[in-house]
């Protein structure tokens, strides 16, 4: 196709995952997708000062001084490293692994602020966005080094987000993608487990580790059931899903997880550190020595790697020597006089090695976490008849949780692609170009709204009676638009409900949206009816009064909450809009 010739749909799809310690891009021409959905394209990011090349760089955010974008990746990491040492760090802003704020917050407000290694605070927007805005500029500068002829406008944007966030998490994204230059009209939403999905259903047979139960092809035929387990660095993420007999991918069983990710790996090792050294010299080594600090995170990060069931050699890793230091300052002892009784581990010079079943046990806790949790699942009358569990993520490349899947779920067949460290990040590609091809999803909760009802005697509670107009209405009530566990359709508008005026001059209407875990709450003050945000309808047509009605319905079928209302008289669509950012 020539360069300025119009379109009906975006040529090339785009996706940015922004990970909680790894982040990338990818993308692919339609033209490739057609020929080959495979056929998918990343870039191969310096590891900084560690030799190699990596498909993801560390998800870490560099500002100078003035809270101006320097750097993102490795080179931020490496640049910060630098300051360190000169001892011209303080007043600069670097972050890592920040997403994880995002992570279980039912509320969030536009300005929250971040707090950087260093004490410093910047908005966790601008944090966001100009990650997301680095990644988007570094792979259209790559696209045009490749003298592709793309154009900006001609390119459909897919962002990946764990399935678990919350629905005011999933809009500040969006927000922050706004804000980096992505409009929300070139903008998808990937759920990241249901984007690894996609990727695995498109494999080869070849390019996938299968335990000997069932091939790939197999499992990925019409009615098969399957959970997908999606283990990053910070969260975990499983969905249950069925192929269809369109080879399109229904949900079953609801997105939950945890908080169980890789990261829970690092934790488990520095506590190891902690009780070794105490409390006091590991929070002053963190604080007066973050070039050391982060040098060992680093240290462990590639370490840990190659940690593995069948490892009967010790693991080395090279331990700062002001952390040596640090513990001789603070309790006047050597790290071999403090580990003397341990005899797990030893010491030689600045190297600590440790035994084979000491590194091992760093996995214990994130393993048993992830296994409970499915094993509640697979208790569930929704998904009898899991044939098989998906591993991808970054943390399912890990041999140790590979095995713990594998052991404790013999009966299962236990999927692992080749490249599962980036099946969300080229599934996201894959469901961009077909976003219909997940269908339907399973509701997480119950979705209502605030609503003044004519009070109904007998049954309405005597205090939420309202008179308006010589009208008595119940206050507080729960307008359900969807219900927890509900199977809905991708496009399919929930449950459609009338609304009125209270007032003849009224020019919009807000509606204040609440969830619930129950089925069928009755008032949205009950104890487990938590106030999500608004939704807000344009009534400036004040022709009508308080007979004006308008029908609104809410689209749960996509990955966030999409809204439309009409004018019941006319027809007319007016604007609304849903808002849970604080």
């Amino acid at each position: 196709m020539a360069c300025g010739e119009t379109i009906t749909e975006p040529l090339m799809v785009a996706a940015i995952d922004l990970g909680t310690t790894f982040s990338s891009y990818a993308f692919a021409t339609r033209g490739d997708f057609k020929d080959d959905p495979t056929k998918i394209s990343s870039y191969a990011w310096s590891t900084g000062s560690q030799p190699g090349l990596s498909l993801k760089t560390p998800t870490c955010i560099l500002f100078d001084k003035v809270q101006n974008f320097f750097a993102f990746g490795a080179e931020a990491e490496d640049k910060y490293s630098e300051l360190a040492q000169e001892e011209d760090h303080i007043h600069w802003s670097f972050f890592r692994r920040f997403k994880m704020q995002l992570y279980d917050k039912q509320e969030i407000s536009r300005d929250f602020m971040l707090v950087s290694e260093n004490g410093c605070f910047i908005p966790a927007m601008k944090v966001f966005s100009e990650s997301i805005k680095y990644l988007k500029t570094h792979l259209e500068n790559h696209i045009n080094s490749k003298t592709v002829c793309i154009k900006p406008q001609e390119i459909e944007w897919v962002l990946t987000i764990p399935a678990i966030w919350s629905d005011p998490a999933k809009q500040f994204m969006r927000e922050a993608a706004n804000t980096a230059g992505i409009p929300n009209s070139r903008l998808i939403l990937a759920l990241e487990p249901e984007a690894a999905s996609v990727y695995c259903k498109n494999l080869p047979v070849d390019r996938t580790v299968c335990s000997e139960r069932k091939s790939a092809l197999e499992v990925f035929s019409p009615g098969t059931k399957y959970l997908i387990l999606d283990a990053g660095g910070g969260t975990i993420d499983i969905t249950v899903q069925e192929i269809k007999p369109d080879g399109n991918i229904k949900q079953i069983y609801m997105a939950n997880g945890g908080d169980w990710g890789g990261v829970k790996v690092d934790q488990a090792f520095e506590e190891f550190l902690t009780d070794m050294v105490g409390m006091e010299t590991m929070e002053v080594f963190r604080e007066e020595d973050k070039l050391e600090y982060l040098s060992l995170c680093r240290e462990f990060e590639m370490k840990k790697r190659d940690i593995r069931p069948d490892s009967k050699a010790k693991c080395t890793i090279r331990v700062p020597v002001c952390l040596i230091e640090r513990l001789q300052d603070v309790k006047g002892m050597s790290l071999k006089e403090v580990s003397s009784s341990n005899k797990s581990i030893v010491w030689v010079g600045d190297k600590l090695r440790l035994d084979a079943e000491t590194a091992k046990s760093f996995f214990t806790e994130a393993s048993r976490q992830i296994i409970d949790h499915i094993s509640g699942i697979f208790e569930e009358s929704a998904v009898i008849g899991t044939e098989a569990i998906v591993m991808v993520g970054d943390f399912s490349e890990s041999p140790m949780l590979q095995e713990a899947i594998k052991t404790a779920f013999p009966n299962m067949t236990v999927i692992i692609p080749n490249e599962a460290g980036v099946a969300v990040l080229k599934g996201a590609v894959q469901f961009g170009f077909n976003p219909q091809v997940i269908s339907p999803r399973i509701g997480r909760f119950t979705y209502g709204v605030s609503t003044n009802k004519r009070f109904r005697p007998h049954t309405d509670p005597e205090d939420k009676k309202q008179i308006v107009n010589g009208i008595m209405y119940c206050r507080k009530r729960f307008g359900k638009h969807v219900e927890r566990g509900q199977s809905i359709e991708q496009g399919e508008v929930s449950e459609q409900q009338t609304y009125n005026p209270l007032t003849a001059d009224q020019n919009r209407i807000i509606l204040p949206i609440y969830v619930s875990l129950s089925i069928d709450p009755q008032y949205v003050d009950e104890e487990d009816c938590t106030y999500l945000g608004d939704l807000e309808v344009d009534m400036s047509d004040i022709q009508g009064g308080c007979e004006r009605e308008v029908v609104v319905g809410m689209r749960f079928g996509g990955p966030d909450i999409a809204v439309e209302a009409i004018v019941k008289a006319t027809g007319e669509i007016v604007n609304a809009r849903f808002n849970c950012l604080r």
